[in-house]
């Protein structure tokens, strides 16, 4: 397998790369700052991710350049905050390729589904209710391989949404541990909404157990923050819920137990 990294890889983009190195770890993966570079370019690529870190910054005809040249590769646009909008002011990229980069993690993951198993696929053309019922769709998705349920502890200050939280990870096969035996647990998936109350909270932090976060506007510098305070993943509130399981799955340490996809 072949995947192709176009674009200026920014501190908002780094974790575009780590998803990809994580997420496919057998493939073969080229990087080229420049759209510019793109005849450097001696493979054919499964997979072409173009990371957009604001608007126009790349010409209105690009992608139909890239689909006459690579007819056969999957195409997924990682746009960053500053690109919001894009997918009402502008056509340049299509809904169907279009993710934001802080939740492009679960939509590579997809990608490589479709590449290596011939999972469901969808057109260029497709809509915005096509893709979110592609994305929304149930996937087989079981922490507890070989009878091992990871201990997920959830910290939340919604009572509603912590029991959604708690539900969904049942169903994935874990055990819940409760807050005051937080320090059992294996991750702790932390709710960071309101942030500056949350900061505190995380500085006071002594439990040993990873932690994952999970906000709902999670904006490049906050992502930052929450890192230097011991977060090792923000996973947004809106992201596809297999975002969440594969970041408990590879930051618990379960993947052994689970396809090889870390």
């Amino acid at each position: 397998m072949h995947v192709l990294i176009i674009g200026d890889l920014t501190p908002e983009m780094d974790s575009i790369s780590t998803s990809v190195r994580e997420i496919c770890s057998e493939a073969q993966i080229l990087e080229i700052s420049r759209m510019e570079l793109i005849g450097t370019v001696n493979i054919n690529p499964d997979l072409i991710i173009v990371c957009q870190n604001w608007p126009d910054e790349f010409g209105p005809h690009i992608l139909d350049d890239l689909v006459s040249r690579f007819p056969l590769s999957r195409f997924v646009c990682c746009y960053g905050v500053w690109c919001e909008s894009d997918g009402r002011t502008r056509a340049t990229w299509p809904f169907s390729i279009r993710v934001p980069a802080r939740s492009a993690a679960s939509r590579i993951q997809r990608e490589l589904e479709i590449i290596e198993v011939d999972a469901q696929v969808f057109p260029l053309t497709a809509g915005r209710d096509e893709i979110f019922l592609w994305e929304s769709s149930i996937l087989p998705l079981r922490l507890d391989g070989q009878g091992n349920a990871p201990r997920i502890s959830v910290i939340s200050g919604d009572r509603q949404y912590r029991s959604m939280l708690e539900d969904q990870l049942r169903n994935w096969g874990c055990e819940i541990v409760t807050a005051s035996h937080q320090n059992t647990a294996d991750v702790i998936v932390y709710d960071l909404d309101p942030w500056d109350t949350v900061l505190d909270q995380l500085i006071a932090r002594i439990e040993p157990a990873p932690l994952i976060g999970m906000m709902g506007l999670a904006h490049p510098e906050i992502i930052t923050a929450a890192k230097l305070w011991g977060v090792r993943k923000v996973v947004t509130k809106l992201a596809p819920e297999a975002e969440l399981f594969h970041a408990i799955r590879c930051i618990g340490g379960i993947k052994e137990n689970l396809p090889e996809e870390c």
